[in-house]
């Protein structure tokens, strides 16, 4: 019985190893889902600025054309003085918008690129983590295992 004790312990200390990289195996697993997530979070965060700038672009070309409807309708000429000033400054306007939105959307992907590469690179933290506690385990069952069977009289 005594000389069964160390295999036992060598078996006990493998299935540890055998777990814990499991376990790592695991976490790697779920922190590239997680990854995945914050790539596609990253792409309709960019759809979705384009479609706004979209809006704020025909937004400001209705907005124009009501200026020059409603110049046209005064009789006020937008070729020359103020309502040439004015028709200028509201289509600058509208382009800072325009960029303020993809600026946005540029940047809420980014952060979520961010958090992707940071999920990749915990994954394989804990995968790397996970196999340097299965070595642990080895090498302490094997230890452990050899001092038994010393003690045993092997």
């Amino acid at each position: 019985m005594a000389a069964a004790f160390p295999a036992i312990m060598m078996a006990g200390a493998a299935i540890s190893a055998a777990g814990a990289i499991q376990q790592g195996n695991a976490a790697k697993a779920a922190s590239v889902y997680n990854a995945t997530l914050k790539e596609r979070d990253a792409a309709n965060a960019t759809t979705q600025a384009d479609q706004e700038a979209q809006q704020v672009r025909w937004a400001a070309t209705r907005a124009q054309g009501s200026l020059l409807a409603g110049y046209g309708a005064s009789g006020v000429s937008t070729d020359t003085g103020s309502p040439l000033d004015v028709l200028a400054n509201s289509a600058s306007q509208a382009k800072l918008d325009e960029q303020t939105v993809l600026y946005r959307g540029k940047m809420k992907s980014t952060g979520f690129l961010s958090d992707a590469a940071l999920s990749r690179y915990q994954g394989t933290v804990a995968q790397q983590d996970s196999q340097l506690k299965a070595a642990s385990y080895l090498i302490g069952g094997a230890g452990q295992a050899s001092y038994a069977y010393a003690r045993a009289g092997g």
